[in-house]
């Protein structure tokens, strides 16, 4: 198919760009603009046009600056679509774009360096960068509503002080951000990440995989690993995100009570959530799985209780409220009436909002059980 020459524009000067007016260069819609070389726009900046292209031979020696712009006016503004690839951007603020849900932006090969401020991109749909670095540069900031952000095989060496990326409490996103095969390097007093907890987020919907962060900065602040909104798997300098659970209690002097043979009733008393929790809530003898993905799950319970003299009594796990069968594990109070210790276990399978409980019943007769300790764990297998 032949290419329609008028809309591709080579670039080697500022000379081969439209003329600027009051400083602003506007690029036209749907055209495509090949720099050669690095282009000094002297003070001007640009302004870009619907579907408006930026393409270079490679981003070391295809570059675009503007000496004598003021740092805090962006290089490069636009409210629409706009198609990066292989170019430099030097400038001390680089970005300022501010679209709506229909435009996207997908960038290949792109170099922000030393930029003070990165920029502000707004209200975008999807945005995905690949192949890109940013080198002395920070202060990358997502806002607005946004879709998808997406980040592969990029490396961010971040400013003194800086933080790479930031998303403000006013953003909202409504399906991820995604990182992915990529490193982040915050020395001393710099952060990588400062993700807000008040920022909209889906449940893992915060993905950060195979990332190495080194410097010894502040790798992520804000939204952390065990945050119901993160999902952090093989990265390197930061703990990973587990989908984890445990409760447990001790001392407990409450019965359950028992109303009818061979009933499995959930068992009574005030559990304390353990130490490490993860895309879990807990609540008396229940943890209610918060993550977004359905998955198979190991659950562990380790009882003790008591239900009076040669009493054959009976655990089982309940998800959703419904005991299951091959859960079930059974023991025989002593003719003393001392407590027992009973081990159940399942594998379950767990989508959001889903919960398991442990149960008894009392096969001998309708005599109550005390569960005086439990300790239960939950863990993912796949």
């Amino acid at each position: 198919m032949a290419v329609n020459i008028h809309n591709v524009r080579f670039i080697s000067s500022k000379g081969n760009l439209p003329a600027p007016s009051g400083g602003i260069i506007t690029l036209v819609a749907y055209f495509t603009y090949y720099f050669t070389e690095t282009v000094d726009l002297t003070g001007d900046r640009f302004v870009c046009g619907e579907n408006t292209t930026i393409l270079g031979f490679s981003s070391e020696n295809s570059r675009i600056k503007s000496t004598g712009l003021s740092a805090g006016t962006a290089l490069v503004t636009s409210e629409w679509s706009l198609s990066l690839r292989n170019i430099g951007i030097e400038h001390g603020t680089a970005l300022d774009l501010d679209a709506n849900a229909n435009q996207s932006l997908s960038w290949f090969g792109i170099n922000f360096d030393g930029c003070a401020t990165v920029g502000t991109i707004k209200n975008y749909s999807n945005i995905i960068m690949s192949d890109c670095a940013f080198v002395n540069s920070q202060g990358l900031t997502f806002d607005g509503t946004i879709a998808t952000i997406g980040f592969i095989n990029t490396i961010f060496d971040n400013r003194t002080s800086g933080t790479s990326i930031i998303i403000p409490a006013t953003a909202t996103i409504t399906r991820r951000i995604r990182i992915i095969y990529s490193a982040f390097i915050s020395l001393a007093g710099e952060t990588a990440l400062n993700i807000s907890t008040s920022a909209s987020i889906p449940s893992e919907g915060y993905i950060l995989d195979t990332i190495n962060f080194s410097g010894g900065g502040t790798y992520t602040t804000g939204v952390q690993y065990d945050d119901n909104k993160s999902l952090f798997v093989n990265c390197k300098g930061v703990n990973n995100s587990g989908n984890i659970g445990q409760y447990y209690m001790t001392g407990n002097a409450t019965a359950t009570t028992i109303g009818s043979i061979n009933v499995f009733v959930k068992a009574a008393g005030t559990t304390t959530a353990g130490s490490f929790i993860e895309k879990f809530t807990h609540t008396d003898n229940r943890l209610t799985y918060n993550g977004a993905f359905t998955g198979f799950y190991k659950v562990t319970a380790i009882v003790t209780l008591t239900s009076g003299n040669n009493n054959v009594v009976q655990l089982r796990v309940g998800v959703n409220g419904t005991t299951a069968i091959s859960s079930t594990s059974q023991a025989t109070t002593s003719g003393a009436g001392k407590s027992e210790n009973v081990t159940c276990g399942d594998i379950v399978s767990l989508s959001t909002n889903d919960y398991i409980e442990i149960f008894a019943a009392n096969t001998t007769g309708a005599n109550n059980i005390t569960v005086s300790e439990i300790n239960v764990i939950l863990e993912r297998l796949n």
